[in-house]
């Protein structure tokens, strides 16, 4: 039976994979306007509070059972959500990378690679803590912990701040500021 479960979620993975590579094998056609009135802020310290292991724990013995797995279910839903918006991000920095990647400039197009380096780890990421929420949803005392993500969100967003800042020093945008 866990061999059955096992297989399954690599199907499931190995496709959420596929259909990421397609996605983003597709046209920009977004410029920086478009990705910056896109981009969506987040939170990262409030995700990291709903998925501490230590938050839980507390929630976890101040709660009784019934209580507590109705909580953690809403957390891993409202968790949810914030990896979303993480996901959304990855998929526009992956384009503002690929832009950037054929520009003229070297060291924009150096940032521009290193952008949709991580923006493709944090889209996989994202589909991993994904599945990892849901089950914890499923299963609210199952101690999953959806690790990863924030510090690939973190470094794709620090590539992109850099790359505003190659391409205009004197300009500060959306992109830059949201994350």
């Amino acid at each position: 039976m866990t061999l059955l479960a096992i297989s399954a979620l690599a199907v499931a993975t190995a496709l959420g994979v596929f259909l990421l590579w397609l996605r983003s094998r597709g046209p920009s056609g977004l410029n920086e306007a478009d990705i910056n009135s896109k981009i969506q802020s987040v939170d990262v310290e409030a995700f990291l509070n709903l998925v501490d292991p230590t938050e839980e724990e507390y929630l976890r013995h101040s709660l009784p059972a019934v209580d507590f797995r109705a909580v953690q279910r809403e957390r891993m839903k409202v968790a949810l959500d914030y990896v979303r918006a993480l996901s959304k991000n990855g998929a526009l920095l992956l384009q503002l990378g690929q832009a950037a990647k054929a520009s003229p400039e070297p060291r924009v197009a150096e940032a521009g690679q290193h952008i949709v380096d991580n923006a493709l780890r944090l889209r996989l990421y994202t589909l991993q803590v994904r599945i990892r929420l849901y089950a914890k949803i499923a299963f609210p005392t199952a101690k999953l912990e959806p690790t990863g993500v924030v510090s690939e969100y973190q470094e794709a967003s620090n590539w992109a701040a850099l790359l505003v800042r190659l391409q205009d020093p004197t300009r500060q945008t959306a992109i830059a500021k949201a994350m």
